[in-house]
């Protein structure tokens, strides 16, 4: 059973946005709906499928089976121990949704591949995970079996991707997507994606071993992939943004303050000079701007990009209980699970 969770606080702010012809909404800033756990979550009906961003990739296991020390590895059964440690995409909650009673699917594409190529492995994975969901059933299930995703970052793309030109383009799919929850992906590209990339130009050499997925984040790029890319009206599209004050110590500290001086410069040179402070809110990777798309649930305040998949969390706990002496304000575990709620609730 889940811990009571503390109470509610959300400031709201007067702004509207039309997502690229998509649905309006008001600008929330949820300060600690997620600071704790609540007692009672409910179950989506259908899969939650997690999409990892740029550079991801589902777990990692490091030192495995080293032959040097093979005779050491066998257990009594016979079998190798696993020596070494495992690093997981989505620390912790995949099992939290899985507990609760969700059927949890962990997709991995390319980590630098193109939205394009991501887009194609991620479906490939779909179409073989439904057909085993349907050979390991009792029950009888019908093809295309519903899923629901839910992206961070890149993997949000990969996600529209696939929604907008794969899912539809044949008969006989073994699946549908029935709704996209993205994280913190850039709809509208990365200002930190358009200065690499632009580095990339000037050093030759670089060019080689640059990957094409750069591009495809930068402003620009984003600018064609949203004329092209367009909402599946059968689908319900959900995303959060979030937002922080750097401190020294944030591995984002310096990507904060480019994204703020590069989106400064575009709003100076376009003349836009409603809302500065909202326009250069970020995450040190994705502004609030970009992250909206669809049905807007909020900005998660003071949580930076890695934040969301969970992997600060031990860091964050710690500084907030021993160095601020305050209650931590965000526990990724309860925000996914709240996407799942959410998700139950409106019948998915």
């Amino acid at each position: 059973m889940f811990r009571t969770g503390r109470s509610l606080r959300i400031q709201t702010l007067a702004f509207n946005w039309n997502s690229g012809g998509s649905k309006r909404f008001n600008h929330f800033i949820i300060t600690d709906k997620f600071g704790t756990l609540r007692e009672q979550y409910h179950t989506p009906k259908y899969p939650i499928v997690l999409c990892h961003g740029f550079s991801g990739f589902d777990k990692l296991t490091f030192f495995q089976n080293f032959e040097i020390v093979d005779k050491y590895l066998v257990k009594n059964d016979g079998s190798k121990r696993i020596l070494g440690f495992e690093l997981d995409y989505w620390r912790g909650i995949g099992i939290a949704l899985s507990k609760l009673g969700a059927k949890v699917l962990v997709a991995q594409v390319p980590p630098f591949g193109t939205i394009r190529d991501r887009a194609e492995i991620l479906e490939s994975f779909l179409e073989l995970q439904c057909q085993q969901l349907k050979d390991m059933s009792d029950d009888k299930i019908n093809f295309p079996i519903k899923l629901n995703l839910i992206s961070h970052s890149m993997g949000g793309l990969d996600s529209r991707y696939l929604i907008s030109k794969l899912q539809n383009n044949g008969p006989n799919k073994k699946y549908h997507v029935v709704s996209l929850t993205t994280i913190a992906t850039p709809h509208r590209g990365s200002e930190v994606a358009d200065f690499f990339y632009e580095l990339v130009q000037t050093v030759p050499i670089l060019k080689h071993v640059a990957p094409q997925a750069l591009f495809d984040l930068t402003t620009t790029s984003m600018i064609k992939f949203n004329k092209e890319i367009v909402d599946d009206p059968t689908v319900e599209y959900f995303s959060y943004g979030a937002k922080f004050n750097p401190k020294l110590f944030n591995i984002f500290y310096s990507t904060w303050y480019l994204m703020k001086y590069r989106i400064g410069l575009r709003l100076k040179r376009n003349q836009i000079k409603l809302a500065p402070k909202l326009n250069i809110d970020n995450d040190g990777l994705v502004s609030v701007t970009s992250a909206k798309w669809g049905n807007y649930l909020g900005t998660l305040d003071q949580v930076d990009h890695l934040d969301l998949i969970n992997w600060t969390s031990t860091i964050r706990s710690t500084l907030d209980k021993f160095v601020f002496k305050r209650k931590p304000k965000f526990n990724a575990i309860a925000l996914y699970l709240d996407i799942a709620d959410n998700l139950a609730k409106r019948g998915y």
